[in-house]
């Protein structure tokens, strides 16, 4: 399990890669504190749903399938208590504090996943919202032992992690100041195509019709001013305008 010296370690690591990998930052945690998966989501709140503003997590494509097959009404139930909390949240008390979850603990526990874990609320620019969660392979009894060795420097290291992706952002920005104005809907497409995902899959993520993908899509691809969608995706990508997958 981890030393003290795998916490400079990754302070270091932070601090001299430029731009911040999230999947190597994530491999990096789990080797160093034994997590079993992370999941970042920075997104903007609305009245009765949430915008994806990013998404990074460890969970391999079946099983992010498997979720996403559960319905957004159960993912954003998880999401916005998530993201409302002030202090850390132990997933053990979300499952007591929300019984409309339960079907989402116990997909979790058929696909072998362990439920036991924290979710870490991250400040963020405003109209914005964060949050990191890992999930841990303990008991739940154990669950206050691990967190008393390394839930703080998990919790510093998940802050310094958003706030190198923030900060990356801004640099983009002003790099790319005559950048293409894609709108969120747009980047959000290009996001999830960029994933590998289908229009039909990017539907359902965000809720919306699969004819509604197509004509976000189309128009990323002439604001981009290229003729596939491929052509949009590493477009987009190198001006900074979506995440590199």
């Amino acid at each position: 399990m981890a030393t003290r010296q795998g916490y400079f370690d990754l302070l270091d690591w932070l601090e001299g890669h430029k731009p911040i990998e999230p999947h190597e930052f994530f491999a990096r945690m789990r080797a160093t504190y034994g997590i079993a998966h992370l999941f970042y989501a920075d997104v903007i709140p609305l009245a009765k749903s949430v915008r994806l503003h990013r998404l990074h997590h460890t969970l391999p494509h079946s099983h992010e399938r498997a979720l996403v097959e559960l319905g957004n009404g159960v993912l954003l139930a998880a999401l916005r208590v998530m993201l409302s909390s002030v202090r850390p949240l132990e997933h053990g008390a979300l499952r007591e504090r929300m019984p409309v979850l339960k079907p989402l603990f116990s997909l979790a526990t058929l696909l072998d996943l362990p439920v036991q874990g924290i979710s870490y609320p991250l400040v963020s620019p405003a109209g914005r919202a964060a949050v990191l969660s890992i999930s841990v392979p303990v008991p739940q009894a154990d669950l206050p032992i691990y967190l008393r060795h390394y839930g703080r420097d998990i919790h510093t290291l998940s802050a310094l992690f958003h706030a190198a992706l923030v900060d990356s952002e801004q640099l983009v920005d002003d790099v790319f100041e005559d950048a293409p104005s894609l709108t969120p809907r747009e980047r959000e497409v290009l996001h999830w195509s960029a994933a590998g995902k289908s229009y039909w899959e990017i539907a359902t993520i965000l809720g919306i019709s699969e004819r509604t993908v197509r004509f976000f899509m189309g128009n990323a691809r002439r604001k981009l001013d290229v003729v596939s969608n491929t052509q949009a995706v590493a477009e987009a990508v190198w001006r900074g305008l979506i995440p590199q997958a």
